[in-house]
């Protein structure tokens, strides 16, 4: 009898322990991400304050995708965090996620801006549109009017090859087709004042130095320049260039994203997901978008007042998933017409 208790008493001790250490597991979380650890960690303070569960970040500079499938099932990874709808969508067809099921993230969320197979969220987005002189007549385009010979000889964009533009070829992919995508490259490719070279900053400073018209660069890249992040010159540029509206025809404004999924062999899976949840809550979503002057997904949160300055850019309705499983027939029409050429 003694020993029955004996064993019942170690029994229950066990249990009591694992339990216990179940608990003290999802006081932490472990977070993989490519953006640079400046740009997570205020987020994280506000989150570890808010929920007491302590965030382990580890930044991966390069191949995110390929360090957790190396990992495989012994990844102490919880949450996947990058910049890029190429790399966000990786996470799916590389299959390091799991399915995500919350209301929350549903209902702050747009459906275009998270995969519709509930494996990865989007966190903030960058608008892809057209830039001009500040004192341009220009209000408004669309992107299917950047073809037109009224451009010609007027057009700045970094390489075509570059993700953020293989995105923006993709949507129009998606939007039009592959011959009338075909037609359109060409007819930019016309219009470039010289071979597309540097970055969305460059593109910028030479509308402002009056060396192309228009070109097509990324919000965040302006807001940043604006911010005096990169030196007075550059301020001074930006400020002499503007966003302009731009949308497809029947359609809105194409945009990127950074994204963040749960990964397949999360060892706390229920935190993660808590912790995603806290990034789309309006005061986090503040701290997280600001960090790279990007506009948040939750609709009701506040921008940085730059971007106020700069103007607001309704998301296109496509699915960024579907954007993205066109992207290498994108690369490919880009190849066939010599774009980068």
């Amino acid at each position: 009898m003694r020993r029955q208790a004996t064993r019942l008493l170690f029994v229950l001790a066990s249990l009591w322990l694992a339990a216990n250490a179940a608990i003290a597991q999802v006081d932490e979380i472990n977070l993989y991400s490519t953006r640079e650890p400046p740009l997570v960690e205020p987020v994280i303070a506000s989150f570890t304050a808010a929920t007491g569960i302590k965030v382990n970040l580890t930044y991966v500079e390069d191949n995110l995708v390929k360090r957790v499938t190396a990992e495989g099932d012994a990844s102490p990874a919880d949450v996947l965090m990058t910049i890029g709808l190429d790399k966000t969508s990786q996470f799916v067809t590389s299959r390091l996620t799991q399915t995500i099921t919350s209301p929350v993230l549903d209902n702050a969320i747009p459906p275009q801006l998270r995969d519709r197979g509930a494996q990865w969220i989007g966190l903030s987005v960058r608008p892809r549109v057209v830039m001009a002189r500040a004192d341009a007549a220009l209000g408004a385009i669309h992107y299917e009017d950047l073809a037109e010979p009224k451009w010609r000889g007027k057009l700045c964009m970094r390489s075509p090859l570059h993700q953020n533009n293989v995105a923006l070829i993709a949507a129009y992919l998606v939007h039009h087709g592959a011959g009338p995508t075909e037609a359109w490259l060409n007819g930019l490719k016309a219009n470039l004042v010289h071979k597309p070279t540097g970055k969305d900053n460059d593109v910028i400073r030479e509308i402002a130095q009056g060396v192309c018209e228009i070109g097509i660069g990324n919000t965040v890249a302006l807001a940043q320049l604006r911010a005096d992040r990169e030196g007075d010159d550059w301020s001074g540029w930006a400020r002499a260039v503007k966003a302009v509206p731009t949308v497809f025809k029947g359609g809105n404004t194409h945009v990127n994203l950074t994204g963040a999924a749960i990964a397949k062999h999360a060892p706390h899976p229920a935190a993660a997901q808590k912790f995603l949840e806290f990034l789309v809550t309006p005061a986090a979503q503040r701290i997280y978008a600001a960090a790279e002057l990007e506009y948040p997904v939750l609709a009701t949160a506040d921008r940085d007042p730059i971007l106020v300055e700069i103007g607001s850019f309704p998301a296109d309705a496509l699915p960024i998933d579907q954007i993205a499983a066109h992207q290498q027939t994108a690369i490919a029409l880009i190849k066939k017409v010599g774009f980068d050429e």
